[in-house]
Order: C-alpha cells, then sequence, then structure tokens
C-alpha cells in the first residue's frame, strides 16, 4: 500500500478510457413511478393492518372505543392547566405542501358566488377560497377534530351566510384503522359565510367515554330551498337517523329512522339496532329522499329502505323490488334537468345502480363497470369511496365514482357509452389518471354546466369540459395543505430549506431551496415511505409501500441526474412492514440499515449499486441481526460512537446492536414491554441517552435511559393519564432529543394529539408542554426531522402537512468519521482471492473518489466506483468481472483509487 507515482502514458490511458465510458452514458431515464397501493387489488388492508397494530390496546388487540375524541378531550384539559405556565412558545410554520391536498369529503360553493368554495378535509379541518381556487385558508381551529365529513349552506336568500358542516366517519379515515371509527364532535356553524365556525351545543355531548350520541357521526346535512324564510330548519343524516332543528341548531326532533335515539340514555350505541348508514338529499321543489341502511352495528336495524316525503314529516317506503337484502352505503342525485328522475347508487350484498322516475324503477346496475369492462372494476373500497352526480342539462349524462370515476351519457341503461374520466389511468391501474386522483368522494357542476369540481383522496381538481372524449383536469390544491404524511427528512446543509416526504396516497414530494416556497414536486407513487438526505444534498433516499427504496440526485437544474433502486433482493416484497423503517449511517451515509421483516439488513456501500436498474439488488447486502416472530417497527443509529444501533419490534422488544459496521456485530436484548415500538432516539452527541417510543393505548409510551440501556425509566409524564398507562393520553409516535449549547436539552415527542416538547426528563413526573396550538394544533404528529447545525427542526403531520421551526443555541455534533485526519488504507482481501475481493478503507472527509481495477499494463478493466463519497469507513468489492459484466482470466490485477487529488493503490491475485 503506497501512493502511486503514474507515468503520463498511463494517466493518458486512463483519461482516454474514463473518457470511452463517459460516452456511454446516456441521458437519465425516467425514474420509474411505485404501484399504487389506495384502494386497488394490491391489498389496500396492508395499509389499514399497519395502522391498526400500532394502536391496539395489546391486551385486547382492539383500539380503544372513541379513542380519538377521547384524546382530544384530554389534550385540551391538559392544555386548559397548563395555559399560565408556558413562557414563551416556539415559532412554527407551515412549510407546505400547498400543493397537494388530502382525502375531502366536505365540499360546496356560495350560491352567490361560485368562486367562493368550502372545503373540509378528514383529516385536515374546514377550508374556504375566495377566487376559485387560487388560493385557500383554514377557518376551523386546528384544536377541534378534524373530521369534516358534509357541509351545506342554507340556499335561501339572506340567509347565505349561514353554514353547517359535520363530522365523524364510522369507517375509513386514515387517521385510524379502516374498520375503526373516527368519532366526531357533532355539527359547526358560520354565520359569517364559512369565516369561523362554533360548535353546536346540541350536537356534542361532552361525554367522550362512550359513544353516546347520534351525531358523533353526521352523513349529510341539507336545506330546504322552500322553508318559509323565517324559519332556520336544518335537516341532517346522522347515525341511525334523520332528524330536523326548527331553530337553527339550537334544539333537535326525529325524522325518520330509530326513534328513540335521541332521547338514549343508555351512553352506549355500539350495540344499537340503528342503521349504520343514513342520507338525504331535498330536491330545489322541496321533495325528500331519505336512506336507512339495513347494516347496523348489531346486526341487521329494524328499518331500513328508501324512503320518499313532502313534508319532513310523512314519509313513504319506495324500495324497489331486487334492491340489497343486505344495504351498506348509498349516494344519490336528482336530475337538475328534470328533478323528477333520481339516481341512486348502492353498496351491500352487490353494488347495485337504480333509476328512479315518476314511481318506476330500473335496475341499471348490470351495466356498471366490472371485472369484464374495458375498465377497471368499480370498486367502493367497502362503500367509503362513493358518489353519484347527473349533469345539469341531460338526465342521461350521469357520473358515478368508487376508487375510480365514470361516465355515461346514456344512464349506464348499456355499457357502450361509458367512459372512466378520472381515479386511475385508464391503461395501467399501477398509475394515477393525469392530474387526477383515486377515492372519489363530491362532484359539484359550476353554473358553466360542462366545468365540474371533483373532490378525492388527493384533494380538488377542476375540469373545463366534463364530456370530453379525453377530460383534462388540473389542481386547486393551491395552499388548500390537508396532505397526510408518514414520514419526511430535511436537507442535512445549514441554512437550506430542502424537505422531502412520503404520504399516504400521495406518494414522495420534494421541496426545494425556493426560500418560503411551499409548492412541493411529486417525485414518486405510490404510498411514501420513509426518506432520507446526505451532506450537500448529494443523494436522496426515498421509497413506497413494502420497501421499494430509491437513491436519487439531482442536477443543477432540479432534474433527475441519477436514480439506482437499492432495496435488498432475497426477501419478499410482502415481508416488509407497509412503511418499512430505514436509516443512513451519520459515520458513512454510504452505508444504509433497513428493518426487513424480522432482520436488521445492511449495505455497506450503496454508491455501488448499478444505476437505472428497476429491479432490487443483493450487491453489498447482508443481514446482521434477525429476531424470529417479529417484525422490527423502528430503528436509530448512533452519530457519537460508530456502530451503535438500537431497534425495536412489534412485539415491544428493544435490542442494542455494538459494531453494526463490523463483520462481527454483537446483540443484546436491553428492554421490552407488551407493544409496538413506534420510534427509538439516539442523542446525536451521546449514545448512551436514548428514548423509545411505544404507540399503543393503555400502556406506557416513552421510555428512556442514559446508561446505554442498562436502565430504563418511564418519562410519559403527564401525558399519560394514569401511571400504568391506561387511560386517555395520545399515542406516541415519534421523539427527538436536542442538545443545546449549555449542555441542556429540549425533548419533543409526536402524538396523537400534536407535539409537545419538555425541558427536563423526569420520570412520571415529566411535564410536556403543547407545542403550535395554534398552527399544528391536535394534528397527528407522525415523525420529526431535526439539524443541529442550525437548529431546524421540521414536523410532519396526518392531515395538515409540515411544519418548521429554529431551535436556538443548539450543539453541533461532529461524527467520529469527521475527526479523522487522513485517508487509511486497508490491505484488501482475502488475496489470493476467488469470489470477491474487498478493499476497505476509511475517507477523512467527503470527495470524489475513483476506484479502477486494471491489468499489469495499466489497462483499465473495471471503473469499480466513480461517485462522491462520504467521510467514514468504506468497502468496495471486485468481482473478478469486467464493466461488460465478462469474467476476467486468472492472473494479478491492480486497484487504483483516486481521492482528494492523491492516488493509492494495490495487488491482488485472481485464482479461480
Amino acid at each position: 500500500m503506497r501512493d502511486w507515482t503514474i507515468s503520463l502514458s498511463l494517466l493518458l490511458g486512463i483519461w482516454l478510457s474514463a473518457c470511452e465510458v463517459e460516452k456511454k452514458k446516456n441521458e437519465a431515464p425516467p425514474l420509474p413511478q411505485a404501484p399504487a397501493a389506495i384502494g386497488t387489488k394490491e391489498k389496500p388492508n396492508e395499509r389499514f393492518e399497519y395502522e391498526r397494530r400500532q394502536l391496539v390496546d395489546p391486551t385486547t388487540n382492539e383500539i380503544p372505543s372513541g379513542i380519538h375524541q377521547k384524546e382530544i378531550f384530554f389534550a385540551r384539559n391538559l392544555q386548559q392547566k397548563q395555559s399560565n405556565l408556558r413562557v414563551q412558545e416556539q415559532a412554527w410554520t407551515l412549510a407546505g405542501p400547498a400543493n397537494v391536498g388530502g382525502r375531502t369529503r366536505a365540499f360546496a360553493l356560495d350560491g352567490r358566488d361560485e368562486d367562493i368554495m368550502l372545503a373540509g378535509g378528514v383529516s385536515g379541518g374546514m377550508w374556504k377560497s375566495t377566487n376559485g381556487g387560487s388560493d385557500w385558508k383554514r377557518t376551523s381551529q386546528p384544536t377541534v377534530i378534524n373530521s369534516a365529513t358534509t357541509v351545506v349552506q342554507d340556499p335561501r336568500i339572506g340567509k347565505r351566510d349561514t353554514w353547517y358542516f359535520g363530522t365523524g366517519e364510522l369507517v375509513g379515515n386514515s387517521a385510524r384503522s379502516a374498520d375503526t371509527p373516527y368519532r366526531g364532535d357533532g355539527i359547526f356553524k358560520s354565520t359569517d359565510n364559512g369565516e369561523s365556525w362554533d360548535i353546536l351545543p346540541s350536537t356534542s355531548s361532552n361525554n367522550p367515554a362512550s359513544f353516546d350520541s347520534p351525531f358523533n357521526y353526521v352523513w349529510t346535512l341539507a336545506i330546504n330551498p322552500t322553508d318559509e324564510f323565517s324559519d332556520d330548519i336544518v335537516y341532517a343524516a346522522v347515525y341511525g337517523n334523520i332528524v330536523r332543528s326548527n331553530d337553527g341548531g339550537d334544539s333537535w326532533e326525529w325524522v325518520w329512522g330509530e326513534p328513540n335515539l335521541l332521547e338514549d340514555t343508555s351512553g352506549d350505541l355500539n350495540n344499537s339496532n340503528a342503521s349504520f348508514y343514513t342520507n338525504l338529499m331535498i330536491t330545489p321543489s322541496g321533495k325528500m329522499y331519505a336512506y336507512l341502511s339495513s347494516f347496523s352495528s348489531s346486526g341487521v336495524s329494524a328499518l331500513s329502505g328508501i324512503f320518499y316525503s313532502e313534508n319532513g314529516t310523512n314519509w313513504t317506503d319506495i324500495t324497489p323490488d331486487g334492491f340489497n337484502s343486505f344495504s351498506e352505503r348509498l349516494v344519490m342525485s336528482y336530475a337538475p334537468s328534470n328533478e323528477n328522475i333520481i339516481y341512486f347508487l348502492v353498496e351491500g350484498t352487490k353494488i347495485q345502480l337504480w333509476k328512479y322516475q315518476n314511481g318506476n324503477w330500473t335496475n341499471r346496475s348490470n351495466q356498471i363497470p366490472d371485472e369484464d369492462s374495458q375498465f377497471e372494476a368499480f370498486d367502493s373500497q367497502n362503500s367509503y369511496n362513493m358518489v353519484i352526480k347527473v349533469h345539469p342539462e341531460d338526465p342521461n349524462i350521469l357520473y358515478i365514482g368508487g376508487t375510480n370515476l365514470y361516465r355515461s351519457t346514456d344512464g349506464f341503461a348499456t355499457s357502450a357509452n361509458t367512459s372512466q374520466i378520472g381515479g386511475y389511468d385508464v391503461d395501467n391501474v399501477n398509475q394515477l389518471y393525469e392530474n387526477h386522483h383515486p377515492d372519489q368522494h363530491e362532484l359539484v357542476f359550476l353554473s358553466e354546466s360542462n366545468q365540474m369540481l371533483s373532490t378525492t383522496d388527493g384533494g380538488i381538481f377542476k375540469t373545463t369540459d366534463n364530456l370530453a372524449e379525453n377530460v383534462e383536469w388540473r389542481s386547486l390544491n393551491n395552499g388548500y395543505v390537508t396532505s397526510q404524511f408518514y414520514t419526511l427528512a430535511i436537507s442535512k446543509n445549514e441554512n437550506r430549506n430542502e424537505i422531502i416526504g412520503g404520504m399516504q396516497d400521495n406518494g414522495t414530494y420534494f421541496k426545494s431551496d425556493a426560500g418560503t416556497n411551499t409548492n412541493w414536486d411529486s417525485v414518486l407513487g405510490g404510498d411514501g415511505g420513509y426518506c432520507a438526505s446526505t451532506p450537500d444534498n448529494i443523494f436522496w433516499y426515498m421509497s413506497f409501500q413494502e420497501a421499494g427504496i430509491f437513491q436519487i440526485s439531482y442536477n443543477a437544474d432540479g432534474g433527475i441526474n441519477t436514480w439506482a433502486k437499492v432495496d435488498p433482493s432475497g426477501i419478499v416484497r410482502e415481508s416488509h412492514l407497509f412503511i418499512a423503517p430505514f436509516v443512513l449511517d451519520p459515520n458513512n451515509y454510504n452505508r444504509m440499515y433497513l428493518a426487513g421483516d424480522s432482520a436488521i439488513w445492511r449495505n455497506k456501500n450503496l454508491t455501488e449499486i448499478q444505476k437505472f436498474k428497476q429491479v432490487t439488488t443483493s450487491k453489498n447486502w447482508d443481514v446482521i441481526s434477525t429476531v424470529p416472530d417479529q417484525d422490527i417497527t423502528a430503528l436509530d443509529i448512533s452519530t457519537d460512537e460508530v456502530g451503535i444501533l438500537y431497534y425495536g419490534t412489534s412485539s415491544g422488544n428493544v435490542y442494542k446492536v455494538t459494531g453494526a459496521n463490523s463483520f462481527e456485530p454483537q446483540e443484546e436484548q436491553v428492554f421490552g414491554q407488551q407493544g409496538y415500538v413506534s420510534n427509538i432516539c439516539i442523542d446525536p452527541n451521546d449514545a448512551e441517552r436514548i428514548l423509545v417510543c411505544y404507540s399503543n393505548y393503555n400502556i406506557l409510551s416513552l421510555f428512556f435511559s442514559e446508561d446505554g440501556g442498562q436502565n430504563f425509566k418511564d418519562v410519559g409524564g403527564n401525558l399519560e393519564e394514569n401511571e400504568d398507562g391506561t387511560g386517555n393520553g395520545p399515542s406516541f409516535r415519534w421523539s427527538e432529543i436536542i442538545a443545546l449549547n449549555d449542555d441542556s436539552y429540549k425533548y419533543f415527542v409526536g402524538t396523537s394529539t400534536g407535539l409537545y416538547s419538555t425541558d427536563a426528563l423526569v420520570e412520571k413526573e415529566t411535564s410536556w408542554q403543547k407545542e403550535g396550538v395554534s398552527s399544528i394544533g391536535n394534528s397527528v404528529v407522525t415523525m420529526m426531522d431535526y439539524r443541529p447545525s442550525d437548529g431546524k427542526i421540521a414536523v410532519a403531520t396526518h392531515g395538515n402537512g409540515v411544519f418548521e421551526s429554529m431551535i436556538k443555541n443548539t450543539k453541533v455534533v461532529v461524527s467520529k468519521a469527521q475527526q479523522e485526519e487522513k485517508l487509511k488504507l486497508t490491505n484488501g482481501y482475502p488475496n489470493p482471492f476467488k469470489d470477491n475481493f474487498h478493499i476497505t478503507l476509511t475517507l477523512p472527509k467527503q470527495s470524489e473518489i475513483t476506484i479502477y481495477i486494471t491489468d499489469v499494463s495499466g489497462r483499465i478493466i473495471r471503473t469499480l466506483l466513480n461517485t462522491p463519497q462520504f467521510a467514514g469507513d468504506m468497502t468496495a468489492t471486485w468481482n473478478g468481472k469486467n464493466d461488460n459484466g465478462s469474467q476476467v482470466k486468472n492472473g494479478l490485477y491492480q486497484y487504483l483509487i483516486i481521492y482528494d487529488g492523491k492516488t493509492y493503490s494495490g495487488k491482488m491475485l485472481l485464482n479461480q
């Protein structure tokens, strides 16, 4: 091992060889898009199960009934107790993404001015635009329950400043499992045209301990445009009932359905035989159509079907013969050009479509797209995604939506006149329809009837021609920040603004360094998974569901320069967690640790993986730890000490690995309790200090060790309602340890009721205080990322985008790798070799590095490495093949390393 003095002719030969290699390089092919996992045939239940496992009470394996409303009340009470204690609140700024919407079920236009729009995200609150969707502002308070499901304006002249929105989802909210309700807080009212909202006390029981009110779940709100002007009558389709208020929501009376629900004093409606799904529609002339499902919480409801009324008091059963014997959710629409024509779309025994006109029924069910049609089969995701609307000018032009959006020009009388106009791509169900999104919730026509607004799981979209052969859409998510994040990562470089994040349904998006710009760029599809960045933004890592991981480098113009798929072969994709954790080693950012099923996978040098290959790879991957019968759910790697790694599992166990970067890692279990480890955080300045989060309800949630895992103490403090972890405290999702210059600390935890911080961990006496009360509010905080160099911290929420702040007086972290002074090159091994020859070295700083394999004459036969390399120890491996992939002959070869203006070399003997 020595510096190599190279002859001029040899250098010229190397340069010419390198030029030939460069000529062979083509323009970077486009990054392949991930398969979508949202509402497709591709096992969407895996996402729901992933989320459910994090939350269940380990004792019962169930999510506690009504826990979201309970924890919100717990958070409110805690905040009220501490309102006079806080000296100064950290300032939090919304970072976007302004152009990526989330799941939107509530949407309406102002009847006086269609440029005024009100929209509600199921976990993002109520929003308003006054300029046709060019920008939006949030109008509901972040501290209220955010599950907006329906909104209505009083349509009568002189009353149009009055609006109502309902809350609560019995199925499907993305902050919970699919089969777990997201309990609402009743109905909110605005009398200033949607600028502010107040809860209607008559709809809020203030008793989150049980499901005790039909207003916990509001399906639809409606107002009769023909009612007397002096009346403030509003109708609501709620759990089990159609109800009416004659005084603007101050009191309510039963109209139809289960007659005793409003007066039920049992405190628990879970065993009621009332209809699970209800709906109500009122036509312009005041005709009323109501629906009650046969499906109920206890099995079958006592009263179900479709009903008609002309006065809201007397109801007639008009359910057609052949209607589903078992019915779930139903949506309906009248034809604006002839309100005697009504269409009904209902899920149940099967999906059905019915036309009703002047007392006559026609079954159009057989023409709904199915698996035999030219389009993907209609899929309502167990009735969650359902919409139906009739074109304003033609009663035969009918739009129905499930995961996809379909149009028929003959009311689905035949299948020949059907088109797919939104959702997934018509020709490729793994891609999205251009500028649109799957999972349909609402359609609204503008005064120009061929213009239409569509709300989906991706926000709000508009078309100017809903009759076009190929309908074109554009996004109106211009500041409508309701995106639902799983993960995020920020730039490692001081004073940089880049953020990358993975979102449910919307894939992975990237925020550039353009100052306060809050528009983000789409990078990768599917459900967005874990992300990571490297110093100087050389590489960004991102993933989609089940650990499809990519390495990306950007050019100076912001375009993708190179990409490589880096996830390991040798493991079945479905074995990964739906959102699989990975980390980069801060002592060598080319080294990755991945939680793969029941094993920790390590890649010792990601830069050696071949670019532009859409396949998994075995290159440099090995398994360093296994825990049978457990999923690895969280991991972190030390900055302070090289090779210290902690990981946690779905069974609640925590393990410590020493020498994780070495050939002989050592492992021990250091902690365990029944539960799901959602996050492990190692103090960047001291590998002995770690925080462990558990996300389940009804167990202790946060533990701290300051002696490398020998001892742990409970530090959940006032976020635990009871000393044993039971009660209505929040679910813990993430934690950060921030060292300050005065040797003190600041700690953050992200929970299901927002962000909290403390300056001291005092075991059970730890006092956590709410952060971002007026910005982050009670949003579910799923992840954080922190940069010690300048104190920047970013917070990902599930429903309200990303927030960021700057922590003052932070202590700068220096990794062990950055403390090296010069390159260290050890003798390569094995030598002689048969299969693989390993070149190991330690780099003192980040720099470009090139490694060539030459024959004894100096002719390059293989460019082993030519890429930026990060400080720290690294290994490059030669498998005895040339650049064409052909095996070379036995004999003597040389490796040539060019790094930081110097050249190093060595020899090896191939003997197969």
